[in-house]
């Protein structure tokens, strides 16, 4: 999360000590440099630009008021994780709601205008990001994934009012890791996945978004 915040002051998802080991050791090394003199040679004025513009930089970093060093496992760090969490989870993003139905974009659709949802994992290399795509009764299809603002929100009040969306259908995407997973959650035509595959409903190579947030479905059948 880029410009995190708390109580008034800048997160670094850093190590306070860790930094402060780094300034030693770059400044170490830039008056090892110094003390050699050989200011002729190119890996004198290397070491004096890395080295010290590197160790002054995290010194400013740590010497300014308004950052505030944390890592995953201090009882800061967790009481920020916790706070982002309940953000998350209670955050419309680009959903509007009202008694039957939800507004993305400039539509608004009633849940029962939801004809099909299917969700399916990409692997992004180093983290899988789940997706879910639905289609609307004027043939819409959007695409939302777990990057989209309001995600917690729209999954939690999807499987609340379309009963047969199954609670737990996040973990059996979810694992195992790296597999595509596609799953059928909801057809309002009671169809099988292979029914709509020979539709040409679940596209394949195609690019969707929602928002500013994209997810690639690749060869996902």
């Amino acid at each position: 999360m880029t410009n995190e915040t708390y109580n008034g002051k800048n997160v670094i998802w850093e190590s306070k000590t860790k930094q402060i080991i780094l300034v030693l050791i770059s400044f170490l090394f830039t008056f090892a440099s110094l003390w050699i003199g050989e200011y002729e040679k190119v890996q004198f004025w290397f070491a004096i630009v890395i080295f010290g513009f590197s160790g002054i930089f995290i010194l400013v970093r740590l010497l300014n008021p308004k950052n505030i060093f944390v890592t995953y496992k201090s009882k800061i760090g967790k009481e920020i994780l916790a706070e982002r969490i309940e953000f998350e989870q209670n955050d419309f993003g680009i959903f509007e709601y009202n008694e039957n139905g939800f507004k993305i974009s400039i539509e608004k659709y009633k849940w029962s205008e939801i004809n099909t949802v299917y969700g399916y994992k990409i692997d992004l290399i180093t983290y899988d990001e789940i997706c879910i795509d639905f289609l609307t009764i004027d043939q819409n299809k959007y695409t939302i994934t777990e990057s989209t603002s309001g995600w917690f929100q729209f999954i939690s009040r999807l499987s609340e009012n379309i009963k047969s969306i199954e609670i737990d259908w996040y973990v059996k995407i979810a694992n195992p890791a790296f597999e595509k997973n596609l799953t059928l959650l909801y057809d309002k035509q009671n169809r099988k996945i292979e029914e709509i595959r020979n539709e040409n409903i679940i596209d394949k190579n195609t690019t969707v978004n929602s928002g500013s947030n994209k997810c690639r479905v690749l060869d996902l059948i």
